[in-house]
Order: structure tokens, then sequence, then C-alpha cells
């Protein structure tokens, strides 16, 4: 009988090990489709911001510097451009876990 529990109880946390390792293997894709969104709006977002200040007269090369850490995350700060879907899915994924 002992045997049989144990082997049952294996079973069992065997396929809830598959699952987590399943979960975290969807997570870690959404984190990175999240990242690579984050990464094209960035660039987009830097490009305008110093073509704008170019067009207002400034030199290319400051306003390249001026807006050269846009986006890049600081401190405890949420990272920037968290509204892009692939980020929500990816956030909304880590948040059905805890439920």
């Amino acid at each position: 009988m002992k045997l049989v529990i144990l082997l049952l109880g294996g079973t069992l946390s065997g396929g809830l090990l598959a699952i987590e390792q399943a979960r975290d293997t969807h997570q870690a894709g959404l984190d990175r489709a999240c990242d690579n969104a984050r990464q094209q709006q960035t660039i987009q977002d830097r490009q305008q911001r110093i073509d704008a200040c170019v067009r207002a007269g400034g030199k290319t090369t400051r306003c390249q510097q001026e807006y050269a850490s846009l986006g890049q995350r600081t401190g405890n700060e949420r990272p920037y451009v968290s509204s892009l879907p692939p980020c929500q899915q990816a956030e909304a994924y880590r948040k059905s876990d805890r439920q």
C-alpha cells in the first residue's frame, strides 16, 4: 500500500513539475516578445524625439546624446512602454499564475 501511495505521489508531483516547466517556458516566450516590442518602440520614439530636436534647431549630435538613454530602465522603475500589447499579454499571464 505504501508503495502505491509513493508511486501515485511521484506521478502527481512529476506531472505538476512538467506543468510548471511548460508555464515557465511560455512565460519566457511572452517576456521575449515584450522585450522585442519594447525595443522596437523605444527605437522609434528615440528617433522621433531626435528628429523633433533637430527640427527645433538643435545639433544632431547633441540631440542624439540627449535622447540616448530614452527607454533604459533606471532603479526600480517599471520598464518603458509596458502598455504594448505583447507586454500586457506577458503581465496578464504572469498574474494568472498568482491567482
